[in-house]
C-alpha cells in the first residue's frame, strides 16, 4: 500500500496553474449571479423571450465544468505527486589515475613562490576537484616510492592528505622517480585497471631513472603525464628549521635547477604528455583529459543504488482520458491541445518507461531503452535491426550470437563489421577467427589502428598460451619422469635401510624438537624487544603530534620501508 504520509510533489511549482482555475471560476460565478438578479423581477416563462441566451447559458455550464476538472486533474498529474522511492544503479566512470608527487628534497627549492612543494599541492587539490569521476590514487616517492592512497572514487580522502606532505616525512631521502612510477603501475595493476593514467608532478630525473621508468611502462597500456615544477636557474635548498641550505659532499650549497629539454626528450620517447607550470588552470586541465578507449564504454554500473521518488503523475493522465472524449462531442478544442502539451512534458522515469511510452516507441526505440537498463536478453529479442542485435547480444556476452548477427547486417563485409565480428570472436576465445576477421577489416581499411591493435594483442594472447601450453606439458612429462625414478628408488632402499631410517627419523625429530624450542625462545626476546620499541616510539609519536602533523604518514611509511628490509644508500639526497 502506499505509504500517504510520503505524499508530496515532484513538480510543486505547477500549481500555480490553477491560479488561471480561479479567475475563470469567479468569472463564472459573476455571471451567473447577474442572471439570478434578471430571474428574481422577472417571470420563469417570460424570462425564456426576454433572454434568450439563457439556455446557451446552461449549455456553457457544463462545458465550464469540463474545463474546470480537465484543468485541475491536469495539474495534479503535471506536478508529478509521488509517495514511493526506487532504488536505481548509481554509474560512474571507469577512468582511473595515479598521481605521483616528487618529495624529495629538492621541492623545498623557492624559486617558484612560496615553494616548488606548495606549488604542486595547490595543483593535486585543483586535479581532484576536475576530476571527481573514475578513481585516483596517490604515491609519494624520494629515496624509495610509497603508497599513501589506494584507488578510490572519494577524493576527499586524498585531499585530506594532501596538507601533511612534506618532504621530512619520508623515511629516506634522495630522488628515485623510477621507484615511484612502478608503485604506480602496481597499484593499477593490483586493481585489474587494462588502462589509466600516471600523473607524475616533479622536478626533475636522472638518466638512469628516466631509462627505468621507460622499462617499466613498456608491455603496459597507461599513459604518463609529467607536471613539471621548477625552473631553469634553481634556488637553495632550506634545512629544516632554516639553519642553511642543503650543501653536497663536497660543501657546496645545492641549487637544484629544472632540466625542461631533458623531460621533453624523454616524454617524446615514451608518447607521454608534458606541460609545465601555469598560473591559471591550463596545467591541470591538461592533466585531467581523458584518453578514450575505444573497446569499451567508459561508464560502468555500479553495485550501489540511489534513491529516486517513482512520478506517479502519469495515472492521472489516464483519468483525463473520459475528459477529452467529452471535450470532443462538446468540440472543445482547448482540452485536447492541453492533454497533447501535457502528455509530451511529463517527464519518463529513467529506470522505468511508463506503459504509454511503447505505444509511440517502434521496436527499435524500444530494445534501446531495454539497452540502456541493461536488459540484454529483452533487447535482443525485441530489435528488429540485426545492427542492434548484434550490440545487445555482445553486451549481453553471447559473442557466437554477436557474430552472427554481425553477419547479417546490411553492410556485413564492411571494415568496421569485420572489426566487430573480431571483437566478439576474440571474447569467445576464438583467436584465430578473430585474427582472421580483424585481417579482413585491415585489407579493406588499412589505416584502421584499432583493428591493428586488436590484432597484435590476440596474437601475443594466442603466443603466450601456445608457450605455457608447452611448458605445461614438458613440465608434466619430467614431473611423471621423477616420481617414476623415486618410486623405483625407494622400493630398492626399502628393505635394506629401514632401520637406518628409523633411527635417522629420530635423531631429526630430536634435533627439530631442539632447534624449535630455541627459535621459540629467540623469538619471545625479539617480540618482546619490539614490544618494547613499539611503546617507545608511540609515546614519543605522542609528545610530538601538536608540532608534527605529517607524523602519522612518517610512521606508516617508515614501517613499510622497515618491512621490505631495504637499506639501500643514495648517492643524491635532494
Amino acid at each position: 500500500m502506499p505509504d500517504i504520509s510520503q505524499l508530496h510533489f515532484i513538480r510543486p511549482w505547477a500549481w500555480l496553474l490553477l491560479i488561471p482555475v480561479a479567475i475563470l471560476f469567479w468569472l463564472y460565478k459573476s455571471k451567473g449571479q447577474q442572471q439570478a438578479g434578471w430571474a428574481q423581477l422577472i417571470d420563469e416563462h417570460l424570462l425564456s423571450w426576454l433572454m434568450p441566451k439563457s439556455n446557451q447559458h446552461n449549455r456553457n455550464k457544463w462545458r465550464t465544468i469540463y474545463l474546470l476538472l480537465f484543468w485541475l486533474v491536469a495539474v495534479v498529474a503535471l506536478s508529478g505527486p509521488t509517495w514511493k522511492q526506487l532504488p536505481q544503479p548509481v554509474f560512474s566512470s571507469k577512468a582511473s589515475r595515479v598521481i605521483v608527487l616528487d618529495l624529495s628534497m629538492s621541492m623545498d627549492a623557492q624559486d617558484i613562490e612560496p615553494s616548488r612543494l606548495a606549488r604542486a599541492k595547490f595543483k593535486i587539490r585543483d586535479l581532484l576537484e576536475l576530476t571527481k569521476d573514475g578513481q585516483t590514487g596517490l604515491v609519494v616517492y624520494a629515496g624509495d616510492g610509497f603508497i599513501l592512497s589506494p584507488l578510490t572514487t572519494d577524493t576527499d580522502t586524498i585531499d585530506n592528505l594532501i596538507g601533511a606532505l612534506a618532504t621530512n616525512i619520508m623515511p629516506i631521502m634522495g630522488s628515485k622517480a623510477d621507484t615511484g612510477i612502478k608503485k604506480a603501475i602496481e597499484l593499477l595493476s593490483n586493481a585489474n585497471q587494462v588502462q589509466g593514467d600516471i600523473i607524475w608532478i616533479t622536478d626533475g630525473a636522472d638518466n638512469r631513472e628516466l631509462e627505468n621508468i621507460t622499462t617499466h611502462l613498456e608491455n603496459t597500456n597507461y599513459s604518463l603525464k609529467i607536471l613539471a615544477i621548477g625552473t631553469a636557474e634553481g634556488a637553495p635548498i632550506k634545512m629544516q628549521g632554516g639553519a642553511g641550505f642543503v650543501k653536497d659532499n663536497r660543501g657546496n650549497i645545492v641549487i637544484p635547477k629544472l632540466d625542461y629539454s631533458k623531460l621533453a626528450t624523454f616524454a617524446n620517447s615514451t608518447d607521454a604528455s608534458l606541460t609545465s607550470l601555469t598560473v591559471d588552470n591550463t596545467d591541470v586541465e591538461i592533466l585531467a583529459q581523458q584518453r578514450i578507449n575505444s573497446m569499451q564504454d567508459q561508464v560502468e554500473k555500479q553495485d550501489l543504488f540511489a534513491d529516486a521518488w517513482e512520478d506517479s503523475g502519469y495515472w492521472f493522465v489516464l483519468l483525463l482520458l473520459p475528459l477529452v472524449l467529452l471535450s470532443f462531442k462538446h468540440r472543445n478544442l482547448l482540452g485536447c491541445i492541453f492533454v497533447v502539451v501535457l502528455g509530451t512534458s511529463l517527464p519518463l522515469n529513467q529506470a522505468k518507461a511508463n506503459p504509454i511510452e511503447k505505444l509511440f516507441l517502434n521496436k527499435n526505440q524500444q530494445g534501446q531503452q531495454l539497452l540502456k537498463q541493461e536488459k540484454f536478453d529483452d533487447a535482443y529479442q525485441t530489435f528488429e535491426d540485426p545492427q542492434w542485435k548484434a550490440v545487445a547480444a555482445y553486451r549481453n556476452g553471447d559473442y557466437q550470437t554477436a557474430k552472427e548477427a554481425f553477419n547479417q547486417t546490411e553492410q556485413p563485409n564492411s571494415a568496421i563489421n569485420y572489426f566487430n565480428q573480431g571483437n566478439a570472436l576474440a571474447l569467445a576465445q576464438q583467436y584465430q577467427q578473430a585474427i582472421d576477421a580483424y585481417n579482413q577489416a585491415l585489407s579493406l581499411d588499412p589505416k584502421h589502428e584499432d583493428a591493428a591493435f586488436n590484432k597484435k594483442v590476440i596474437e601475443d594472447l594466442q603466443k603466450q598460451q601456445q608457450e605455457q601450453e608447452q611448458q605445461n606439458q614438458e613440465q608434466q612429462e619430467q614431473n611423471q619422469q621423477n616420481q617414476q625414478q623415486q618410486q623405483d628408488q625407494q622400493q630398492e632402499q626399502s628393505d635394506s635401510e629401514t632401520d637406518d631410517n628409523e633411527q635417522q627419523q629420530q635423531q631429526e625429530q630430536q634435533s627439530e624438537q631442539e632447534q624449535q624450542q630455541q627459535e621459540l625462545t629467540e623469538q619471545e626476546l625479539q617480540d618482546q624487544f619490539e614490544e618494547q620499541e613499539k611503546d617507545q616510539e608511540l609515546e614519543q609519536w605522542l609528545r610530538r603530534i601538536p608540532d608534527d602533523p605529517g607524523g602519522l604518514l612518517r610512521r606508516k611509511m617508515y614501517q613499510e620501508y622497515r618491512k621490505r628490509g631495504a637499506n639501500q644508500q643514495v648517492d643524491k639526497t635532494w
